[in-house]
């Protein structure tokens, strides 16, 4: 087996990273952050199962529960988790997040923001 990663800076080396065959650039993960996202039958079923949950929960108190979430891609999760609470009087949102705690809303005392490590932050959450 290749080492890939390199232990101290955890990074791929250049020459692993798969070229894209139209443009010779390196290929990225499918994240949101152009046009090429793929929207096959999973993410689109995956939507439509999102949007039935949020339906369902309209108007009943909910904790929207966000585990490290940053700014890769923060119109995903991170920002209409913070319109959900902003807009309901019943959302409180609880932030677990190393360094990216900051809200772009002002969420008052509809938040918690607990930075730090996530495994021992969980952990003095529960016990």
């Amino acid at each position: 087996m290749i080492k890939v990663i390199d232990d101290k800076t955890c990074k791929i080396p250049s020459n692993y990273v798969p070229k894209c065959p139209k443009c010779g650039g390196p290929m990225v993960p499918n994240i949101r952050c152009d046009e090429y996202f793929v929207e096959d039958e999973n993410f689109k079923r995956g939507s439509i199962n999102y949007m039935k949950f949020l339906e369902k929960i309209e108007g009943k108190r909910v904790v929207l529960f966000e585990l490290g979430v940053g700014f890769n891609t923060p119109v995903i999760i991170r920002f209409p988790f913070e319109k959900m609470t902003a807009q309901n009087d019943n959302f409180y949102l609880v932030r677990l997040n190393m360094n990216e705690l900051e809200c772009i809303m002002d969420l008052g005392n509809k938040a918690s923001l607990i930075g730090g490590d996530m495994a021992k932050s969980l952990s003095a959450i529960i016990n």
